[in-house]
């Protein structure tokens, strides 16, 4: 009767649930929500330990130790949050920029995403002549909504981004005439990226968002429910046809859409216990499903926009995510399954060679296949055409591609190689999509030096 209940009378609840965010969330859904500001900007050496980590800030040599970075400090200001500090450093090239591509890291963004070794992301991206900004925040940047909502958290997410298009993407004089903004996002902090498309309005000037493995934070509802939801299947087709941007080669797969353990308890603090994520000693009612719901990236209200006539999408989800309890592929599903109409992305790419239903679309979600380790979508391997891995064993212990061992046709299948040749392409990649000039709207930051 439980499950029952909530597979059909989630529907029945949702009108209750907004009724009660509106006295939890104290939000206007009659509009998309302000930026903050970025403040108290200071220029520092570059920090060789974040988050307890090595940066690995981007090099100029694979390995070496010839940072191209130069690092500041900074503090970011959102409406009914406390003030929250990050470090960033911007990888400027010498010669002519390719475009700025901002990287949001993974959970709560405290680690850059790392750029000192080839195949990293950053670091390859330099190298092909794009400007690199990696950022990690003092401390997780979903925490301190008193209303334990994500959405409002992400205000900070979407001011740093701003900031970045308008002092360093607008302000680059070096910029090639096709030269775009785009922005490369993991997990937890594809669900910062998403959540300022959705609510933030960077589409505005956004000109491409990657999301390797997610976004999280889809339907908190599925996420955080109990009794859990179904699995999520990626990418079914309807009536034997894919959707909008899966490749029909590599078919659809299932995916867990629920937070379990830490995810779950680190969850729970998130939301400030409004409510308490997947335990099963709480009895969840409509109050809380209107909370989840309103946190959510997929929330039903006026204030979230799909409509992305500008921005390119293109996402790595790897396949093998369920073995390790990881929901960030169904959660990331569940937002990408809103764009199902060409005009709600940017025209006039080719993505013939991925089987997509609407190849002109620019909306490209990737299989990866083999992933040795959870949301790690850059060890795994994808589609080259219609020819796709096929792996054995849970998580993969042997993967072939083209009939032979997938690591020794890495060229021809290996993930980083197709990631950075879709940043690079001169159609479908990271280009120019907005005015001729790239001009956003005016920047709603506040800069002191």
């Amino acid at each position: 009767m439980g499950g029952f209940f909530v597979r059909t009378g989630r529907w029945i609840l949702i009108a209750i649930g907004f009724f009660f965010f509106s006295l939890f969330g104290c939000l206007d859904s009659s509009a998309q929500l302000p930026f903050g500001t970025v403040n108290t900007i200071t220029a520092e050496t570059c920090p060789t330990l974040l988050g307890g980590q090595n940066p690995g800030w981007v090099t100029q040599t694979s390995g070496g130790h010839d940072i191209q970075a130069v690092c500041y400090h900074a503090v970011v200001s959102c409406p009914i949050m406390p003030d929250l500090g990050l470090t960033y450093g911007v990888s400027t090239p010498a010669a002519t920029s390719n475009g700025t591509v901002a990287f949001v890291s993974a959970s709560g963004g405290t680690v850059v995403l790392p750029g000192n070794i080839k195949n990293d992301a950053p670091f390859d991206l330099f190298h092909a002549g794009f400007q690199i900004v990696q950022f990690a925040w003092d401390s997780d940047w979903q925490m301190g909504s008193t209303a334990g909502s994500l959405k409002i958290a992400a205000c900070r997410v979407a001011t740093f981004l701003n900031y970045i298009d308008s002092q360093y993407y607008l302000a680059n004089p070096n910029n090639a005439p096709t030269a775009g903004m785009c922005a490369h996002s993991q997990s937890g902090g594809g669900g910062g990226l998403a959540f300022s498309l959705t609510y933030y309005g960077i589409s505005s000037f956004l000109d491409k968002a990657v999301f390797v493995s997610g976004p999280q934070y889809g339907d908190m509802v599925q996420g955080c429910w109990v009794p859990n939801y179904p699995d999520v299947d990626v990418c079914a087709p309807q009536n034997g046809v894919y959707p909008m941007g899966c490749n029909s080669a590599s078919a659809d797969w299932t995916a867990l859409p629920t937070y379990v353990r830490g995810q779950a308890s680190n969850l729970s603090i998130e939301l400030a216990h409004h409510p308490v994520c997947n335990n099963p000693k709480h009895t969840y009612n409509s109050i809380d499903f209107g909370q989840l719901t309103a946190t959510s990236l997929v929330d039903g209200a006026s204030d979230a926009s799909y409509n992305y006539p500008q921005t390119a999408i293109t996402a790595w989800e790897c396949d093998d995510d369920w073995y390790w309890q990881n929901p960030t592929e169904a959660q990331g599903w569940i937002y990408l399954s809103q764009f199902n109409n060409p005009s709600q992305v940017a025209q006039n790419c080719d993505y013939t060679a991925e089987n997509t239903l609407y190849p002109t679309a620019c909306l490209n979600i990737n299989r990866v296949y083999g992933c040795i380790s959870q949301e790690l979508a850059a060890s795994g391997y994808v589609c080259n055409g219609s020819t796709c891995p096929v792996c054995t064993g849970n998580p993969p212990t042997s993967c072939t591609c083209g009939g032979l061992p997938c690591k020794t046709a890495t060229s021809s299948y290996a993930m980083p190689g197709f990631r950075d040749e879709d940043y690079e392409d001169p159609v479908n990649g990271c280009i120019n999509r907005h005015t001729a000039s790239g001009a956003a709207a005016a920047p709603l930051v506040k800069t002191s030096f």
